[in-house]
């Protein structure tokens, strides 16, 4: 049963985990955007990663899907990683009710428009993309990022698995589960902070209605190394 015990501004996770994780030797970060009411494919894809990922960076629109996940994840149902982190997408609402209705302190759960986090020493900024016009090119994200100290930024909204390197910034879309667009696969990513590399994974759904997964593609990501390597 997955613990969580800060869920504040975005952010839903393991506090104690949440807070090893930032100074962590290394991470498998799970990237997801756009599920747009597909509860049962991020319940499959959280579950069967649950246990291979420290961390699930979520870009937006479909953040009750992933509340009512997480909520399953509390009660014991399944496994799902420690940290969850979201921002606000075009689609969703600035402020949820509380996440934990039963809990001492129920606070309405507020998504913020961007997270700016560094996860085993890589500096990463979330984002959903769309006060970015990522849909033309993502130099305006990069820029942003790059401005904020970051290397990474990781959005969604184009629905459309996708990297590019604007100068020192790696921008990611890890595409949407069920709605791809264009020539997209379907699906999400996993990036290694060990590896140093970003997997782009395509989700199948079977007639049945069962899901699997398989790996398409994957390319090198610059790792910033921390003070003292």
């Amino acid at each position: 049963m997955n613990r969580f015990t800060r869920y504040e501004n975005g952010i839903i996770a393991d506090a104690d985990f949440y807070n090893r994780l930032q100074y962590a030797d290394t991470a498998s970060i799970l990237l997801l955007s756009d599920t747009h009411g597909a509860v049962d494919a991020v319940r499959w894809i959280l579950s069967n990663f649950g246990e291979e990922c420290q961390a699930c960076l979520f870009a937006g629109d479909g953040a009750q899907d992933i509340i009512t996940v997480v909520r399953e994840a509390a009660a014991g149902r399944i496994t799902i990683p420690p940290v969850i982190i979201m921002t606000q997408g075009n689609c969703d609402s600035q402020l949820y009710p509380p996440v934990f209705p039963d809990s001492k302190n129920p606070k309405p759960f507020g998504l913020p428009v961007y997270q700016q986090k560094m996860i085993a020493g890589q500096h990463i900024l979330l984002t959903h993309g769309h006060l970015h016009h990522v849909e033309l090119d993502g130099r305006k994200l990069s820029m942003t990022a790059e401005n904020l100290g970051c290397t990474i930024a990781v959005h969604g909204h184009t629905h459309v698995q996708s990297i590019e390197s604007f100068g020192s910034v790696t921008t990611i879309n890890p595409g949407s589960p069920l709605r791809p667009r264009g020539k997209s696969y379907g699906g999400f990513a996993i990036l290694s902070i060990e590896t140093g590399k970003l997997q782009f994974y395509r989700l199948i759904r079977e007639s049945n209605g069962a899901f699997s997964a398989s790996a398409h593609a994957v390319y090198p990501i610059p790792i910033r190394q921390s003070a003292g390597d």
